[in-house]
């Protein structure tokens, strides 16, 4: 079975955006609603994980970071959502910490 996977670079914008649609391209409320929502739907229910490849981007903004990941753990729970999501970084470890230890505390 093919991992399910999102990499964000590849599949959304190398430049990542703001917080909401309104204010420009590539939000993170975009990513939620195009890519991240619909993959762990898909994820959670093959009973599978949602790999997050985090490289490729120029960086990323808390504004966007809570308005995907935090709107994904305010949807379904965060430890729902910490049982269902895998990141993959090789640069963004902090990112990763970020997200696990301010967005999903």
């Amino acid at each position: 079975m093919e991992e399910c996977k999102i990499e964000i670079a590849k599949e959304f914008s190398e430049k990542i955006g703001g917080r909401w649609i309104k204010l420009g391209p590539y939000s993170g409320e975009d990513f939620f609603n195009k890519l991240l929502k619909p993959k762990y739907l898909e994820a959670v229910n093959s009973n599978r994980k949602l790999h997050i490849y985090l490289d490729g981007t120029k960086g990323y903004g808390s504004s966007f970071l809570d308005q995907s990941f935090g709107q994904l753990s305010r949807d379904y729970g965060i430890e729902n959502v910490r049982k269902n999501i895998e990141f993959h970084s090789q640069f963004f470890d902090w990112i990763v910490k970020y997200i696990n230890e301010e967005i999903w505390k």
